[in-house]
C-alpha cells in the first residue's frame, strides 16, 4: 500500500525504520514537524524522523511544515495517492479536510490501551499512576482527540520497577507489530473498527516542569513513581540547598523497601551507606542520585562526598 507516514520523535523513527525495511508497504512521503534549536549553542537539529527519513528514503519526498492541516498542504499530499496515512507522535492534531485525503483513512499509533490515557504523555502518566498494565493502540483518527475507532491493541504487564525508557522499548516492540499488522489488514480489506467507551477514558496531559519535582512530604511508593516516570530523561529530582545553593538533586534510580519503616518520617543512612527517606509505610531507597552539575553515581558514593547533615532538603 501507498503510505504517507507523520512522526516526530525517536519513537516514531523506529516505526518509520521498520516499515521501511521490514514490511512491503510502500512509504512515498514522510511528514515531520520543523527543524528546532537543541544544546547549549540553540543550532537547529533535525527531527529523529526527518534524520531517519533521509537515511533509508533518499528519492522520497519529506514535508516539514508549520502546520500540516492547510488546504495547499492537503493538494500537495493528494498528489500522492495515498491508501493510508500513519501517524506516530506527529505533534499536531490533523484536521477533518486532511484525514479525508487518504483512501482507506489516517491511523494513529498510540502507547496506551484507549480509551485510558488519551493525550500527549500516557506512558510518563501511566508510571505516574503506578498502572501495572498498559499497551499499544491503533485507531481511525478523527476530529477528536484519540478517540477513533479502535483497529488493533496489545497489552503489557509493567513490572514495579520499570522506569519510561524501558516501558519506551517495550512498547516500540510492540507498536512494530502492530503497525505491520494494521497495514497488512487494511490492504486485504480486514480491518475490523471497535468503537472506544467513551465514558471510561482518561487522560495523560502534556509534562510540565513542575511534574517532575519530587515532594519529600508524599508517599514513598508515589515518589518512586515518579522517579520511574521520568527516568533515565528528564529526570526527577528534589530541591536541596548545599552550600548555601538551592540545587537539584536527581533521582536516576530508587526502590522502596517496606521491611524498614520509621513512624517518624526523616532522611538516613542506610546500613548499606545508601541514602534513604524512611516512613510508616516503607523507605524509599535511592539507588542512584545525581547532584546539579556533578556526575550520576550510587547514593552512598555520593553520600561519602557529601555527607547527609550538610544537604538541606527543601
Amino acid at each position: 500500500m501507498r503510505v504517507v507516514f507523520f512522526g516526530t520523535p525517536e519513537f516514531a523513527a523506529s516505526i518509520l525504520e521498520y516499515v521501511v525495511t521490514k514490511t512491503h508497504h510502500e512509504v512515498v512521503a514522510v511528514v515531520s514537524k520543523p527543524d528546532a534549536p537543541k544544546g547549549r549553542g540553540r543550532t537547529l537539529q533535525p527531527t529523529p524522523v526527518k534524520s531517519m527519513a533521509q537515511k533509508l528514503l533518499p528519492g522520497v519526498l519529506l514535508f516539514q511544515p508549520e502546520k500540516a492541516s492547510t488546504a495547499e498542504f492537503k493538494e500537495q499530499l493528494k498528489s500522492f495517492s495515498p491508501d493510508v496515512f500513519l501517524v506516530v507522535a506527529y505533534g499536531e492534531l490533523i484536521k477533518a479536510d486532511l484525514l479525508a485525503v487518504p483512501r482507506l483513512g489516517c491511523y494513529n499509533i498510540h502507547a496506551s490501551l484507549l480509551p485510558s490515557y488519551r493525550g500527549a504523555a500516557p506512558i510518563q502518566r501511566a508510571l505516574l499512576d503506578g498502572t501495572s498494565k498498559t499497551g499499544i493502540t491503533i485507531f481511525r483518527l478523527t476530529k477528536g482527540m484519540d478517540s477513533g475507532d479502535i483497529v488493533w491493541s496489545m497489552g503489557c504487564d509493567v513490572g514495579p520497577a520499570t522506569n519510561s525508557g524501558e516501558l519506551t522499548e517495550l512498547l516500540l516492540e510492540i507498536a512494530k507489530q502492530g503497525a505491520e499488522q494494521t497495514l497488512d489488514l487494511l490492504e486485504a480489506g480486514r480491518v475490523q473498527f471497535i468503537p472506544q467507551h467513551h465514558e471510561e477514558a482518561t487522560f495523560a496531559p502534556k509534562i510540565t516542569p513542575d511534574d517532575l519535582v519530587l515532594d519529600q512530604n508524599q508517599d514513598v511508593e508515589k515518589l518512586h513513581d515518579r522517579v520511574r516516570a521520568f527516568a533515565p530523561n528528564p529526570g526527577a529530582f528534589f530541591w536541596v540547598q548545599y552550600r548555601e545553593q538551592k540545587m537539584r538533586l536527581k533521582v536516576v534510580k530508587s526502590h522502596v523497601d517496606t521491611f524498614i519503616t520509621d513512624p517518624h518520617r526523616r532522611w538516613v543512612v542506610l546500613e548499606n551507606g545508601a541514602l534513604g527517606l524512611c516512613s510508616p509505610d516503607g523507605t524509599l531507597v535511592f539507588d542512584h542520585v545525581q547532584l546539579e552539575g556533578k556526575a550520576s553515581m550510587d547514593s552512598a558514593a555520593f553520600l561519602r562526598g557529601i555527607p547527609l547533615r550538610h544537604l538541606l532538603f527543601l
